[in-house]
């Protein structure tokens, strides 16, 4: 999965605790509300090295939301995202990545009391196989001590960011029919900074997927591992897909303004992931590999570092994926060097380059090496 663009600020999936004081009436509710978004420029160019075609194109982009007060418990939102291209190397450049130039991006009712929370419409999600915008159902259950216990619904997803924007679409199985995907997650944490995460997903003739993560963070160091598996359904009449599985180690450490992070990624020698990305994913930590770092039996090792000094903050990540291409072993590698800055607290600059090397044999981008530069601009209000 790409990396998330950093200057936008993502919204949780519901808060745990009530944003804003109670209204005491509806008109108040709305008469109180408050507008959020941002007006940023997005600029992206592709080498692609004696492969397919370079490309490049830039776009404004202007996402807004307002938000209602809450009254009794009750409060609403609506968001919308629109961009237009300014200039693209060749035709269809701008298309190829936005397939559409305007969306309602959030349009949900809320409700939250001590015990639970409850969010029913559009909006974004953030779970380790289910992300972007979705349409759905998401309650909170918050009475359990030490526990969030997170239940949602889904049928319609768009992903939707700086780079991308996608139309809202239903979810289809592996015989092509409207289907909807389901999820029971739950984050218990019994020590400080220990917290564990099981889940289970399941979506009607696609596949039920289950995990556990584990994650321990300190002030100095932390680490992680998780494990996720898939039980894929194969219905009559369409092509068997294995099941799949994978799991991921990952330790980092903090000395001063110094982050460091070195993990290793393994997939199954059958069946890679299956399904499980089809929704969404958060393991894989590169801009542009993810077919190879969740390929057929594959063994992934990323190395990062990042720094930090006032506003500059600089990263930079090393990506080795060997995986199964036609019973055959290839090895893809890619590193990314990004910088951020932020000139205000509202106003701030990202750039991102990301040079892949890839293995002849491979089946990502046709084996051909290529690079991605990427500029952003971000004013927030």
């Amino acid at each position: 999965m790409k990396r998330q663009l950093s200057l936008i600020a993502s919204a949780a999936i519901l808060s745990a605790s009530s944003v804003y004081a109670d209204s005491n009436s509806i008109d108040e509710a709305f008469k109180n509300g408050k507008i959020s978004g941002d007006v940023s420029v997005h600029y992206e160019t592709w080498d692609r090295n004696n492969g397919e075609e370079d490309s490049s194109f830039s776009t404004p982009s202007v996402g807004l939301k307002f938000e209602t007060d809450s009254f009794k418990g009750f409060s609403a939102a609506v968001g919308f995202r629109g961009n237009t291209q300014t200039s693209e190397k060749n035709h269809n450049d701008y298309e190829d990545t936005m397939a559409e130039d305007g969306s309602v991006t959030e349009a949900y009712l809320h409700y939250e009391n001590d015990i639970f929370a409850l969010r029913a419409g559009r909006q974004e999600i953030d779970l380790e196989w289910l992300g972007d915008y979705n349409d759905g159902v998401v309650g909170i259950l918050k009475a359990i001590p030490y526990t969030t216990l997170t239940a949602g619904y889904t049928n319609r997803q768009a992903e939707i960011t700086l780079d991308t924007h996608d139309d809202f679409s239903r979810f289809e199985n592996k015989k092509g029919n409207n289907t909807e995907a389901y999820v029971i997650d739950a984050k218990v944490e019994p020590l400080k900074g220990l917290v564990f995460n099981p889940y289970f997903y399941t979506a009607d003739d696609i596949a039920d997927y289950y995990g556990l993560k584990a994650d321990y963070d300190t002030d100095l160091f932390g680490l992680t591992a998780h494990y996720a598996a898939s039980n894929e359904d194969n219905p009559s009449g369409v092509e068997k897909m294995e099941d799949g599985s994978i799991y991921n180690l990952e330790g980092r450490l903090n000395i001063d303004s110094f982050t460091l992070k070195a993990g290793y990624i393994k997939t199954d020698s059958d069946g890679a992931i299956g399904s499980m990305d089809s929704l969404g994913d958060n393991i894989d930590p590169t801009e542009e590999l993810g077919d190879a770092v969740y390929g057929t039996d594959a063994k992934s090792y990323y190395f990062g570092v990042g720094y930090t000094y006032n506003a500059l903050e600089l990263s930079a990540l090393y990506t080795h994926a060997d995986h199964n291409v036609d019973s055959r072993s290839v090895d893809d590698k890619e590193i990314t060097l990004a910088a951020a800055y932020a000139f205000t607290e509202q106003l701030g600059a990202e750039l991102i380059y990301s040079d892949a090397n890839i293995d002849k044999n491979s089946d990502l981008n046709e084996g051909e090496d290529f690079n991605k530069f990427v500029a952003n601009i971000t004013y927030s209000f």
